[in-house]
Parts: structure tokens; sequence; C-alpha cells
């Protein structure tokens, strides 16, 4: 009994390195966004063959070839028929988005041959730029939904849930490049006089909500959260966002970790609850009380606070009503038997 419990033990350590290795190459294809990111911000792109989108596209070949080697690796093992069945559990949805990856890729270095370099939001939103966003984010989520279905532990630990938690992290952080106009820690407070630009600003700290206690709801929908996992993944998204203006803004660093410490802090206190329970609830409405309060807490040090107490009192316990509510969307479904069905 202890033989195969240790065998199970060797074999789920081994895909997990497998998962690590992908994250790996995930993290190469995500620094070249983030690097020709800063570059589109600054000025710096002047054709699609740059050092940036060799950094880009070099790691998305690492990921491609590595993608490859999992279904090799299972093709000459002999136990699948076809090409199809010998891509490992997860990872179906990732060797589609190499194949999508590539084509954004080839579309993409047409597009600016013939209509040019976008600049700004044109960037974010051009078409074969959300192709490549497409493939990179099943290229991405495969570690996630491999641990998700063979992960029996509901309680994992950090680090062996590490794959997934980066998976999940990545993800996040690139949904946040994209919408990075809409990154509340880039943005300047406009004047309180300003009222359209007030509701935008109301708007950002919304969608800056969302990216940043999302990527918890979808962890605790099939685990328990690990020690750890609040600070890691705001600590993950913060770094990332500031390497396209510099790390000019690096106070949002600060607000980040010590929300996340807290936000870790209050999970641990409820570790044995359900993750529908109310409690859950409860910290998912504290913790954009945490990061608001400290960002207006900040800018008050600062001078910079022009807003009425309405304006941020009213900006974080909206956000945090925001959280309240997709947390009640994303509790685990049950069966009858109080099941959790993921």
């Amino acid at each position: 009994m202890s033989m195969q419990l240790q065998g199970t033990q060797t074999a789920a350590k081994t895909t997990n390195f497998k998962h690590s290795i992908t994250m790996i190459m995930g993290m190469w294809l995500i620094a070249g966004v983030f690097i020709d990111g800063f570059a589109h911000n600054h000025g710096a792109v002047e054709s699609f063959f740059t050092p940036w989108h060799a950094i880009l596209y070099s790691g998305y070949l690492a990921c491609a070839v590595w993608i490859l080697i999992l279904i090799l690796q299972n093709k000459t093992a002999g136990n699948h028929a076809t090409w199809i069945e010998a891509v490992p559990d997860g990872y179906k949805l990732g060797a589609a988005g190499v194949i999508i990856f590539f084509i954004g890729g080839i579309g993409d270095m047409i597009w600016h041959s013939v209509l040019g370099i976008e600049k700004d939001i044109e960037a974010l939103l051009s078409p074969t730029h959300l192709i490549l966003l497409s493939g990179g984010l099943l290229i991405l989520t495969s570690p996630y939904r491999a641990l998700s279905k063979s992960e029996k532990d509901e309680a994992p630990t950090f680090s062996r849930l590490l794959p997934a938690l980066t998976s999940v992290a990545l993800t996040f952080a690139v949904m946040a490049f994209f919408l990075m106009y809409a990154w509340s820690f880039r943005n300047q407070l406009p004047g309180a006089h300003q009222e359209d630009s007030v509701g935008r600003s109301i708007v950002d700290f919304l969608i800056t909500t969302m990216l940043l206690v999302v990527p918890i709801m979808v962890i605790l929908r099939r685990w328990k959260l690990p020690f750890g996992t609040v600070t890691y993944f705001f600590i993950f998204e913060s770094v990332l966002m500031g390497v396209l203006d510099g790390f000019s803004h690096f106070s949002s660093n600060i607000i980040l970790l010590i929300s996340g410490i807290a936000g870790d802090l209050l999970f641990r206190m409820i570790k044995d609850k359900n993750a529908g329970d109310w409690l859950y609830r409860g910290v998912f409405f504290l913790l954009p009380i945490f990061i608001w309060g400290l960002y207006f807490l900040d800018l008050q040090i600062s001078n910079k606070l022009s807003w009425s107490p309405e304006l941020w009192g009213g900006a974080i316990f909206l956000s945090a009503l925001c959280s309240l509510g997709l947390s009640i969307l994303a509790s685990p479904i049950t069966h009858d038997n109080g099941v959790k069905k993921v």
C-alpha cells in the first residue's frame, strides 16, 4: 500500500513538473507581451521586427514546442491511437491555442506591413492582437484545466498548486494588460468637478477590482485556498502591470502587498468553511475596502486627493458591492447532497 502511495506521489510530482515547465514557457511569452506594451507606451515601436516581438514570439515557439513534446511523449508511450487522444488532459484547448496564436501572428505581421503600427488603445483593440490574446489564453490556462481534473485533494499546499495558481495569475495579468486603460493604478484621479471623468474613474475602479478578485474566486470554486494565494495574485498582477510604465506607480505594489496579506489572513481564519459560505463572501466584500482605502489614503498623504468623501467613499463601497456580488455568482454549484460540482 505504501509503495502504491509512493508511486502515486512520484507520478503527481512528475506531472506537476511538466505543468511548471509549461508555466515557465508561458511566462517567457508574457514577458514579451509586457515588454512590447512598454515599447508601445513609450513610442519605441517602429516595425513588426523588433527585439520585444522576438521575445514574445520566441516565447510562443517555446510553448508550442513544449506542448508538442508532451503530445509526442504520450504518443510514443503507445497508449493512444490518435494524435488527438495523445494530447494530455487539459491541453487540448492549449494545442488549439498554439494554432490560433500562429494564425494571429501571421495576420499581425501582414496587418503591420499593410496598415502600419497601431498606437495607444488601437493596439489593444487590433483584431490580430485579440486573436493573439485568444490563443495565448488557451495556452496559459492549460495547467489549471489539467490540475482541476487531476488534483483530488481539496486542500493542496501552495507549492503543489503553484502551476495552477500561476496559470490563473498569468491569465488575468494578460487580461489586465488588454484593459490597461482601465487599470486604476495607472490613471491619474480627475478633479471632483470633472463629472464625466469621475464617472469613467468609477468604472475603472470596478474593472480593476474584478481583475484582482476574480482569480481568487476561480481557485475557490475548485480548492480550498492555500495561504499566500491572495498575495501571490495581487503582487503578480501589480508587478507585471508596473512594467508598462517603468514602475513609476510603485505605491500600487505596496498597497496590493498589504491588501494581499490581509486577505490571506482573513481566508486562513475560515479555511475549514465551504467556499459558498457567507464568511468567504464577507472577505470578498472587505478586500476592495482594503485596496481602495489604502489607495485613497496614499493620495491623501501625498496631497493628491481632490475627491469629496462622497466620491471616494462611494467608489470604495461600490467596488466592495461588486466584489460581493461576483463572489455570490462564483459560488460552487452543488448537487442536492451538497457535494461540489465543478
